[in-house]
């Protein structure tokens, strides 16, 4: 794709604009006539590689003859009406950052609320990007590396304040702490929703920033963690942990509405009995063999949920597993029951769907159980006592 004759892009009607796969020539789109004709909210850039040969004055016989810059060729440009935009993919010439092309940013980043930059870095975060993008209600720079320095830096930037800003996305950007991610928080009071997943994590300290707005949402999926060893914020209404290592989750935040445990290596479920206002569990693909036990516990929990996902985890088909069996076929929001609920033990039932175990079976065995058991535990206890005699 190269641009020709930009002003015939011009759609009166059009409020979304995608460029994408191919080479994109902005001496043209910088030309004031068609910069006038975009009216469009959201400007989208896919696979392209943004270049220009004119940012060269040497290479304008013109401008260089009357001792001219681009700053004063540029015209001066209001705002534009583009609230989004989005470059994924997108190789971007370093001539873009002419200090003469200041009317341009400022004709497109004036009236934007969303930026999305994706796998178009690395990016440095200096003090004139911050600038730039901080009245913006998103911003997503992932799968860009991002050096912990540039994160930091910009505490250093005058007056700078990410004061709209409610929702930041940084996924796999080779971050290996939460907590440097302090400098950012410290710097946005409206931030709500963090997604953090696809990166390095390990072990979970929840960071203690000075003046961090509490987070509603965190995402921390694909993270490769094993361990949270420090508590979550107290305003969490949802926490994505899914796809890590977690074999125990203890002491989630008591005001989440949205858990999501998928694919870990849990082994039973988390204290839910707290958790008055949550409606979504995920804890689907685990290694939980039963999900409620004989006393019931966190059932209370589980009956209020609009919708929970437990399918796919290796449910051992024993008479232990009769609350489960109860709870799950007298409810209507289970996601997947019972096609996706399979025993994997004993061997013999292996693949067959939990619902098939007889629960009248297991009542006549407990019975017979505490027939028989208080005999059968005499014989022993005497046999032991003559053993302990004859070699004493």
């Amino acid at each position: 794709m190269v641009t020709r004759n930009p002003q015939n892009l011009s759609c009166p009607q059009t409020s979304e604009l995608e460029l994408r796969d191919g080479k994109l020539d902005v001496a043209e789109m910088l030309d004031a006539t068609f910069l006038q004709f975009i009216q469009i909210d959201k400007l989208i850039f896919n696979n392209v590689t943004i270049s220009s040969l004119f940012f060269n004055e040497s290479d304008i016989p013109l401008l260089s003859l009357l001792n001219l810059s681009l700053e004063d060729v540029l015209p001066e440009l209001e705002a534009s009406s583009i609230k989004t935009l989005e470059l994924e993919d997108v190789t971007l010439d370093p001539s873009l950052f002419h200090p003469s092309l200041q009317a341009l940013y400022h004709w497109l980043f004036g009236s934007l609320e969303s930026l999305v930059l994706v796998r178009s870095g690395p990016v440095e975060i200096d003090c004139s990007l911050a600038h730039r993008v901080e009245n913006l209600a998103q911003l997503d720079l992932s799968e860009n590396p991002i050096s912990v320095t540039s994160l930091q830096n910009i505490s250093h930037c005058p007056f700078l304040s990410f004061k709209y800003l409610k929702s930041l996305r940084l996924r796999r950007s080779n971050l290996t702490s939460l907590q440097s991610l302090c400098t950012i928080l410290s710097l946005t009071p409206a931030l709500t929703h963090l997604d953090v997943s696809r990166n390095n994590f390990s072990i979970i300290h929840y960071p203690h920033c000075p003046e961090m707005n509490p987070l509603k949402m965190l995402n921390l999926s694909h993270s490769g963690i094993t361990e949270i060893d420090s508590l979550f914020s107290t305003s969490l209404e949802e926490l994505d942990l899914s796809y890590n290592y977690l074999e125990v989750f203890d002491n989630p935040p008591q005001t989440l509405k949205k858990l999501h445990l998928s694919n870990n290596r849990l082994i039973r479920l988390p204290s839910l009995d707290n958790l008055s206002q949550l409606r979504e569990l995920k804890v689907d693909s685990n290694q939980l063999t039963i999900l409620i036990n004989q006393t019931g516990g966190s059932l209370s929990t589980l009956e209020q949920l609009d919708i929970l996902y437990a399918r796919r985890n290796p449910y051992q088909c024993d008479c232990d597993l009769k609350e489960t069996i109860i709870f799950l076929d007298n409810s209507t929001f289970v996601e997947d029951y019972p096609a996706e609920f399979l025993c994997a033990s004993p061997a013999v039932q292996q693949g067959t769907p939990i619902m098939s175990l007889s629960l009248e079976t297991c009542v006549k065995a407990k019975g017979g159980i505490q027939r028989h058991g208080s005999p059968l535990c005499l014989t022993l206890f005497m046999g032991l006592l003559s053993h302990l005699i004859y070699f004493g």
